[in-house]
């Protein structure tokens, strides 16, 4: 196995499992060579659904399916079911990490290939911790997002806007529940409560990586019942350091459409070239 470096600063990395080492055709920084070896990074995120009770097998097979160094799995929740998911997880050598949560609340959990070595939330006096929970994983500040809805998440938002990028945060992942009402959102849908908060955290410092792949593209991970109407709902959120190695970031409807859930995922891989300096493992 090997790691390779993310950014110009010295930064420890996510482990890279044989498995994502592989020939891609690469834009920018990665895109030199025509079939250069890289070597990949894949994150993935997924909402699970109230815990993922009704398709919980289902569900961690295919979060396990994914192969992802990095899980975001937002509406986890500390009942059976999500004790179940942890063991899968961990029995497939994931570090876990998941506030302290009531069994019926829903919240976000991260798991890492690599050793999550510090938990905390992201706070502001009077938020709930099992919205913005993050993890160092062997040195990358992942946050998991999982925002309330309506105008209660206006606050998170505002704690992410004033304190991610200050705080070090490398990723911020999940289901952010907003988005702009031009693009994220079928035409016919109800208007987002805070559509200006995407753009203030890009304004701060972080780039969307869906949309920084799909600039003009309407595609959606949740849709709306009774009205079947779409919105983009879920998000990988990138520092520069990280953005630059940004290659792919695309939904897997999958899960949505067999009804193991009422979300689709989230998967992004990031790309370096393979060098004499990457380490072995």
């Amino acid at each position: 196995m090997r790691h390779a470096a993310i950014s110009d600063r010295s930064m420890p990395k996510l482990r890279l499992t044989p498995g994502h080492q592989a020939n891609h055709r690469l834009a920018g920084e990665l895109g030199q060579t025509i079939g250069q070896t890289v070597i990949t990074t894949r994150i993935a995120t997924l909402n699970i659904r109230h815990g993922g009770t009704r398709s919980a097998e289902a569900l961690s097979t295919r979060l396990l399916g994914y192969d992802a160094d990095l899980l975001v799995i937002t509406e986890f929740r500390t009942n059976d079911a999500g004790t179940r998911l942890i063991s899968r997880l961990e029995v497939a050598g994931y570090s876990i990490a998941h506030p302290n949560t009531e069994p019926r609340q829903n919240t976000v959990l991260i798991a890492s290939r690599d050793a999550i070595t510090q938990r905390r939330p992201l706070l502001s006096e009077g938020l709930d911790t099992r919205h913005l929970w993050c993890a160092d994983v062997n040195g990358l500040l992942v946050c998991g997002v999982y925002m309330p809805q309506n105008t209660v998440k206006l606050p998170y938002w505002e704690t992410l806007i004033a304190q991610a990028r200050l705080s070090g945060i490398d990723l911020l992942i999940g289901d952010f529940n907003t988005g702009n009402n031009d693009l994220d959102k079928d035409l016919k849908g109800s208007k987002f409560i805070g559509p200006e908060m995407p753009g203030r955290l890009i304004d701060s410092g972080y780039t969307d990586l869906w949309r920084s792949l799909h600039p003009r593209q309407r595609e959606y991970s949740w849709y709306s019942c009774p009205g079947n109407n779409g919105f983009r709902l879920d998000y990988i959120f990138a520092a520069p350091e990280l953005t630059r190695q940004a290659f792919t970031c695309e939904f897997d409807h999958a899960p949505r459409l067999a009804g193991e859930t009422d979300h689709s995922a989230l998967v992004a891989s990031l790309g370096w070239p393979r060098t004499e300096t990457d380490q072995e493992y």
